[in-house]
């Protein structure tokens, strides 16, 4: 029994070097699949709020404001993608953005982008995306809803590397944190009626792509 097994492991050693040799398709599963990392800055430029809540006193306090708001901040993202044809690829982003001020938060990005040439090519491309949102910080409130659309440039590195180049704009609808008027810190979250809160904000923003 034991020189069976043995001589099982000998034939199983043997051949490992032809079964690594054997490839599926090029063009199969496998080979349409795509990581990624981006980042880039983020431009806040309009903001639209509508507050509702009672004070520590008692007496309900309304608060409503639209118009332009200016914040700068940051984002990062990873991503998964695969081609679904020579022209389109679906990809799932997961990252972390800052979004006004005090308020960060961690969006699952569903993305489909079209190259008019194709995906592997140097050329324009654009894209569409959205998902939800969490807030990182202890004591927010629902999670927000990001969506976006932009394009781009990509550029061939080499055969399987390329660099993306892309400008976009994304709006988020949110619930976050309300300031309390009456001393540092928030409105305690059972006080909070309504906590509406819309940003539109311009991207720029690099990936490499593997």
């Amino acid at each position: 029994m034991m020189r069976r097994k043995l001589l099982m492991l000998i034939l199983l050693i043997a051949s490992a070097p032809t079964l690594l040799q054997a490839r599926l398709p090029s063009s199969w599963f496998f080979d349409r699949f795509r990581l990624g990392v981006e980042w880039g800055y983020t431009q806040c430029f309009f903001l639209a709020r509508n507050y509702n809540f009672f004070s520590e006193e008692g007496y309900r306090i309304h608060e409503q404001f639209s118009g332009m708001h200016l914040a700068s901040n940051g984002s990062i993202y990873g991503q998964i993608g695969y081609d679904l044809h020579k022209k389109v690829n679906l990809a799932l982003y997961v990252g972390y953005i800052g979004v006004g001020k005090d308020n960060r938060l961690l969006p699952v990005q569903l993305r489909a982008s079209f190259f008019p040439r194709t995906t592997t090519a140097d050329g324009l491309f654009t894209f569409a995306q959205g998902g939800p949102a969490w807030h990182t910080i202890a004591g927010g409130f629902n999670l927000g809803w990001l969506a976006g659309l932009g394009g781009g440039w990509r550029l061939t590195l080499s055969e399987d590397c390329n660099l993306d180049m892309m400008v976009g704009v994304k709006y988020l609808w949110d619930h976050p944190r309300i300031p309390n008027p009456e001393r540092a810190g928030y409105v305690p979250a059972h006080n909070i009626r309504r906590n509406d809160a819309g940003y539109c904000a311009l991207d720029l923003t690099i990936a490499i792509n593997f």
